[in-house]
């Protein structure tokens, strides 16, 4: 095909993918409203929440349908740059699911513990490992240096445990950033624009890791993650503030799949994590606070993770979620023009 012809091809999938997420996301409201099927709120959480109970959740499942859908009609399946980001995300995103329906069911807001759904995490991590190794030609545990393209680390044989460590980290954030109308996807979506656009450049050889050897493997991976984006964009539409669906962990789980899987698949790891600040913050207060109040019964944060710190202070909701997107597009930004400017 030809580069126009691929063009068309992105922006086709990207638009139809848009369009059957917005079909889908409608018919899911109504449908769970019209039986009354809503989040169960945490009575812990801050105040202002309480409003939010009995709103749709799961949303994933529709922006999962639209893009699977997409995908499906406009790409080979059979090439593993397809099937990896949807086994990856039906993966991932199952697991969400399974917690969301305990949560639903038990009418609780907690659903897997902790410990089964962290395993259940790394066996799913543990399965793309497996495809990304017995598909891939290219040196996998070799790390580019995003700041100096001409250095690399090879990880050899922790590749395997470092890739599932991705995997379960980039998850885990996108799952707990999703606690505030669009937060998840607003800080998520810049992310993963900063991948496609690197795949696109990576797909038409404008520039491209030397440890690729085939890169123009990698353009059809541009069109898949194009196809995911609109139908993620389509699920934003219902949940900027005053949210009409919840993504749940389905959502969140199958958007931090798609982020690091991809990222592994471009060689792009480092990259992404430069992008991704507020995820891994978010991340950390969590991982902070649990340590603190372990080990010496105090708090560092009014409430982890650090969103519902600031909810806690009195800021807005509104405000803290336009602020962590705007950082996160920043972040993005800068981790871009560090990759395209260094591979220049």
């Amino acid at each position: 095909m030809s580069d126009t012809v691929l063009i068309v091809l992105f922006l086709g999938s990207f638009f139809i993918s848009w369009a059957i997420g917005m079909v889908l996301g409608s018919l899911y409201v109504r449908i769970m409203q019209k039986f009354s099927v809503g989040q169960i709120i945490n009575p812990d959480g801050p105040a202002g929440h309480a409003s939010k109970a009995g709103t749709p959740t799961a949303g994933g499942l529709f922006f999962l349908l639209a893009s699977t859908i997409t995908i499906t009609v406009f790409y080979d399946i059979t090439k593993p740059f397809t099937y990896i980001i949807l086994v990856a995300m039906w993966l991932f995103g199952t697991i969400g699911m399974i917690d969301d329906i305990i949560k639903l069911y038990k009418h609780r807001s907690v659903g897997l513990t902790s410990s089964r759904k962290l395993a259940l995490q790394i066996l799913a991590s543990a399965a793309i490992v497996w495809l990304l190794n017995s598909s891939s030609s290219d040196p996998l545990s070799v790390i580019t240096i995003p700041w100096d393209p001409s250095r690399t680390i090879d990880i050899g044989l922790w590749y395997p445990l470092g890739a599932t460590l991705y995997m379960v980290a980039f998850v885990n954030a996108t799952n707990i950033t999703d606690g505030l109308d669009g937060l998840a996807t607003g800080t998520s979506l810049p992310i993963l624009l900063l991948i496609v656009i690197l795949s696109a450049c990576i797909g038409f050889g404008l520039t491209y890791p030397s440890l690729i050897r085939d890169p123009q493997e990698y353009g059809m991976l541009t069109g898949v993650l194009a196809a995911f984006i609109g139908a993620v964009l389509a699920f934003l539409w219902f949940n900027v503030p005053k949210a009409q669906v919840f993504m749940g962990d389905c959502g969140s789980h199958a958007i931090g799949a798609v982020i690091s899987v991809s990222a592994l698949l471009l060689k792009i790891e480092l990259v992404v994590i430069a992008s991704s600040l507020v995820l891994i913050v978010e991340l950390l207060s969590s991982f902070i606070q649990i340590i603190a109040i372990r080990f010496t019964g105090k708090k560092v944060f009014l409430m982890a993770p650090l969103h519902h710190h600031f909810e806690k202070r009195g800021v807005e909701e509104a405000k803290i979620t336009s602020r962590f997107v705007i950082v996160s597009t920043l972040c993005a930004v800068l981790a871009g023009l560090m990759f395209i400017i260094k591979q220049l």
